[in-house]
């Protein structure tokens, strides 16, 4: 269609006016900017002006250096006169305090010689005339010396000023070229924009005298009802999704969820192994460290309930003092090291008397705690060396709790099996048993290394750690196996890290509250 052909044509001028007038709006600014920048109002008359100003500095540059030379011969010519003889006068000083004084010296000189022909060199006339002689020069010296430094100054300013108008002149063909350049571009572009306009009237006046070479004869009949799609399919399609889909990613949530939330999970494995209790998960800012023996927070509460219920597995037996209790877990990462720690704590705060042992010699990390040095001597020291007393390791770590030892792992050996197996861990031991109340012992891994099942039958207990949202499922089965197997005695599981929602709740005002976190 030919006028089809037309008002696309007018629409694409139309575009372009429109990207010519902003490349116009452009060009002038710059072209504006430019002159502004560059202190320019005609290129022709500041090239005069700059040439003006830089032959009248040339002058007064002339000028000066011309005092200054003759100054300095002056200076020179009174500098080897040293025996009063006439200074030359008027030869071109434009310092009148200058000539003055050198004309009464030269008269004072004058006078001196006629007094010294007629008298002798102490009369006292030729005495007082030879002391003003003096005093003249010394004037005329020192106002010789000023007058230089002036003309020094004068003429460093009038040389950085010359050289200043030499640079603005020497700038001006690059300025003229730059500024050609701006304004070649503006003539282009009002060159082009004569031309879509010139174009843009040709073009309407097609379409003004251009008849259609379609017509409609007769426009179609429609109903009200849409044919497709079916609006009724679709809203009962969109409420089905709608209520299958969140079943269906719910269903494939739980499907793929292997990880242990909480104790429920342990008892659905239908194990006898029991869950003595279930750590909260602490934020990042709050202390996870149970230090202070009278805190009541969520978890100094939470390891309380913990060291009171590992009363109720441990064994009883006549004749021992001490009680040995082993926290491992199955994988690293789980918090068995923050557990023990914890524990140990939480027994001490009730005035037993505790010691905290590390016997994971490969990962040692209760020194992260404490902020002491990972290779100080410890446990490994001491069963490498016969001679090494076990005393000798013992740290206190915690101010508040005096009646807290630890035993750090000490420097990591290349074989921690061979070491634990010696014979002198089982002396530490039964050693302990009889100076200490408790011994918690912060133990490896135990799917990752042996070093745990070579002595556990030393353990009177044995605390599984457990962490929610990071323990495999199916890694529950390996602890199960390894309690129905008698490699570790007496097990009882501890959920470390569990939510908020899951945990229980304890809170303190001026009485002592208790319930279920879960509760709606």
């Amino acid at each position: 269609d030919r006028q089809l052909v037309s008002q696309r044509t007018l629409d694409f001028i139309d575009e372009r006016f429109v990207y010519l007038a902003q490349e116009l709006d452009s060009i002038e600014v710059d072209r504006q900017d430019f002159k502004k920048d560059n202190n320019l109002v005609d290129l022709t008359v500041d090239a005069e002006i700059g040439l003006e100003q830089r032959t009248r500095s040339d002058d007064e540059v002339f000028k000066i250096n011309n005092q200054l030379a003759l100054a300095q011969l002056l200076e020179n010519a009174l500098t080897r006169n040293n025996d009063f003889e006439l200074l030359p006068a008027d030869i071109g000083l434009e310092n009148s305090g200058i000539n003055t004084l050198i004309n009464d010296y030269n008269a004072v000189v004058l006078n001196l010689d006629k007094l010294k022909s007629s008298a002798g060199a102490n009369n006292p006339s030729v005495q007082l005339a030879l002391g003003a002689a003096s005093d003249l020069r010394r004037n005329i010296n020192r106002s010789l010396n000023a007058y230089i430094r002036q003309l020094e100054v004068s003429q460093n300013q009038l040389q950085g000023r010359n050289s200043r108008f030499a640079g603005q002149v020497s700038q001006i063909p690059e300025k003229e070229k730059l500024l050609r350049a701006i304004e070649r571009q503006q003539k282009i572009k009002e060159s082009l924009y004569l031309l879509l306009l010139q174009k843009r009237e040709e073009a309407a006046i097609n379409l003004a005298i251009t008849e259609p070479s379609i017509k409609v004869v007769e426009y179609a009949l429609t109903g009200t009802q849409p044919i497709s799609p079916k609006s009724n399919i679709i809203y009962a399609g969109a409420l089905l999704g709608g209520l299958l889909l969140p079943f269906g990613i719910l269903y494939l949530m739980f499907m793929l969820d292997t990880k242990v939330h909480s104790k429920e999970d342990i008892i659905d494995l239908k194990t006898n192994i029991p869950v003595i209790a279930e750590i909260p998960d602490i934020k990042k800012s709050d202390s996870k460290i149970f230090d202070d023996p009278n805190d009541r927070s969520v978890l100094a509460e939470s390891f309380r309930i913990l060291s009171s219920n590992v009363d109720y597995i441990l064994p009883i037996k006549d004749g021992e003092k001490g009680k040995v209790i082993y926290c491992t877990s199955t994988i690293k990462g789980e918090g068995k090291t923050y557990v023990s720690v914890n524990l140990s704590l939480a027994l001490s705060s009730i005035n037993k008397k505790v010691l905290l042992i590390g016997t994971d010699l490969r990962n040692p990390q209760i020194h992260t705690h404490i902020d002491e040095d990972k290779h100080k001597p410890g446990l490994s020291n001491y069963l490498h060396d016969v001679n090494y007393d076990w005393r000798d390791t013992l740290i206190r770590g915690f101010e508040q709790h005096p009646n807290h030892d630890i035993i750090l792992s000490g420097s990591i050996p290349p074989n921690p099996a061979h070491l634990l197996t010696n014979g002198r861990f089982k002396k530490l031991i039964e050693e302990a048993k009889q100076e200490y109340d408790y011994i918690i012992v912060d133990t490896a891994p135990t799917i990752l290394v042996t070093d745990t099942m070579l002595i556990s039958q030393l353990a009177d207990a044995t605390i599984y750690i457990v962490r929610a949202n990071v323990t495999e499922k199916n890694l529950l089965n390996y602890s199960k196996e390894l309690s129905e197997t008698g490699k570790i005695k007496n097990v009882a599981y501890v959920v470390n890290a569990v939510g908020s929602g899951k945990s229980y709740g304890y809170s303190y005002n001026y009485g002592y509250s208790y319930g279920y976190g879960n509760e709606a």
